[in-house]
Order: C-alpha cells, then sequence, then structure tokens
C-alpha cells in the first residue's frame, strides 16, 4: 500500500515537471537533418564567476541538424581550431572560444565568438555569444546584432554537414579531458 502511493506521488511529480513549456522538444525537431533553423531566439546567459552572477546575450538557434554542436562546428570549419575552452557553472561539455577574429570585411572590429547549445529530452539548440575586444557583448548592441545573426545564419545554410574533422578534435578533447579528471 505504502509502495502505491510513494509510487503515485513520483508519477505525480514527474508529470508535474514534464509540463509544455515554450521550449523546442526533440519532437519538434524534424527526425531528418535539415539546415533549416526551426525557431531562433536571443536569451540571457547566466555565468556565475566567483559569487558574482554575470549575463550575456545569447543567440539561440533550434533544431539545427540535429545537434547542440552545430555553432562549434561551422566556426572550427570557418576558422579552424578554437583558441580556449571554458567550463562554466560545472558544466561537463566546454563553451569554445574564438578570439580576435575578423568577422565582416568593411569591419575592422576583432570579435571573440563563444559557442555553446544544449542536447537533452527537453530542448535542442546550438547557440553563439559575440564580443568585441574590449569585453563588450555585441549582442547588445544594435547595430551588431542583426549583423551577427545573419552571418551564423549564412555560416549555417551554406556549412557542409559531412565535413566530420570538427567532430573527431572535438570529442577527442573531451576524452582527453576526461582521463586527467
Amino acid at each position: 500500500m505504502k509502495l502505491k502511493i510513494i509510487l503515485n506521488i513520483i508519477l505525480i511529480i514527474l508529470l508535474i515537471s514534464c509540463k509544455t513549456s515554450d521550449k523546442i522538444t526533440d519532437e519538434k525537431c524534424p527526425r531528418y537533418i535539415s539546415k533549416s533553423i526551426k525557431k531562433m531566439k536571443i536569451e540571457k546567459f547566466k555565468f556565475i564567476l566567483n559569487k558574482d552572477s554575470l549575463y550575456f546575450n545569447e543567440v539561440k538557434f533550434y533544431c539545427v541538424n540535429n545537434t547542440a554542436l552545430y555553432t562549434k562546428k561551422v566556426m572550427f570549419d570557418k576558422f579552424g581550431k578554437w583558441h580556449r575552452e571554458i567550463y562554466p557553472n560545472g558544466e561537463k561539455y566546454p563553451i569554445l572560444l574564438w578570439e580576435g577574429i575578423k568577422l565582416f570585411e568593411k569591419d575592422s572590429t576583432l570579435f571573440t565568438i563563444a559557442t555553446l547549445g544544449e542536447e537533452s529530452i527537453g530542448t535542442l539548440y546550438a547557440s553563439f555569444m559575440a564580443f568585441d575586444s574590449e569585453g563588450n557583448d555585441l549582442l547588445a548592441d544594435i547595430t551588431y546584432e542583426k549583423k551577427l545573426i545573419l552571418y551564423f545564419e549564412d555560416l549555417i545554410k551554406k556549412s557542409d554537414s559531412k565535413k566530420r574533422e570538427f567532430y573527431d578534435i572535438y570529442w577527442q578533447n573531451i576524452k582527453n579531458r576526461t582521463e586527467k579528471n
């Protein structure tokens, strides 16, 4: 009897925790590989440094090629291996940083691009954040926001999903880090 009550409580908790949200779920993502972007959103990314919370704008592209790694891959394909890895808030997988790169022909700004994403039961997106050499959040700047989003949309559309070099290097780095710890 007690076991049945406990199982019912667990079931109710699971049902409540699985309530509908505005997140794009794996069910809503097409099962086939697609370069189309199902949805794009700009949200705040929370980064905890010591005891301080820092917030940055993050552009999320949902359901792109059914992987959370796609913004990382397109940056790798265009600019080569990333400069640094950051493991924020105790995450298992890193944010990849490309630093001091020029994105636009008629703009002398040197960008730092951070790529990340999430792939879980509740959501699937690949994302990026953009900063100038002073560390300013360029997605908070109206002159850069649209320009950067269009730039990444173009990278995604033109990318060759069959190129696998990024994945080999990325997963080898993850494996090496896991073996060290």
